[in-house]
């Protein structure tokens, strides 16, 4: 299945302020991310693992697209984000990038001083022991 424009454009503009799509998607930002075990549905149709939940400024409403369809239809970036993501997914010792780094501080999902930890070490191949056991820790969460 492809990736449907005009289901996405008929899914987002009853739930948006604007009924012009190139003024709603304005109104529409990145709440959450989620990478799934299990496929499901983009509004557009296209079968998604990897959810971007949206939340409209203007109205209050939400709702959630594909990876795919936040990117080219949304215009909102996603893709080193869930790179990131499932890296750390596929092991707990992997390096978060700057995107996941970022988008787990702004939801408040890091502490202290483990922001500043995973900066340091994002682009390092060899930890100490100490410092292994610390990310590992910051990445189940």
């Amino acid at each position: 299945m492809t990736h449907n424009f005009e289901k996405l454009k008929n899914h987002i503009l009853p739930l948006s302020n604007s009924q012009n799509f190139d003024v709603a998607r304005q109104e529409w930002v990145l709440d959450a991310v989620e990478v799934s075990e299990e496929f499901d549905s983009c509004p557009c149709g296209q079968s998604i693992k990897e959810h971007c939940y949206l939340r409209n400024k203007v109205t209050g409403f939400r709702t959630y697209v594909g990876n795919v369809c936040v990117n080219r239809f949304i215009g909102i970036e996603t893709g080193s984000l869930f790179d990131g993501l499932k890296r750390i997914k596929a092991g707990l010792s992997a390096n978060a990038n700057l995107a996941v780094i970022e988008y787990a501080e702004t939801k408040g999902f890091l502490f202290d001083k483990e922001p500043g930890f995973l900066r340091s070490t994002a682009r390092k191949r060899k930890l100490s022991v100490a410092q292994k056991a610390w990310k590992e820790k910051i990445n189940r969460c």
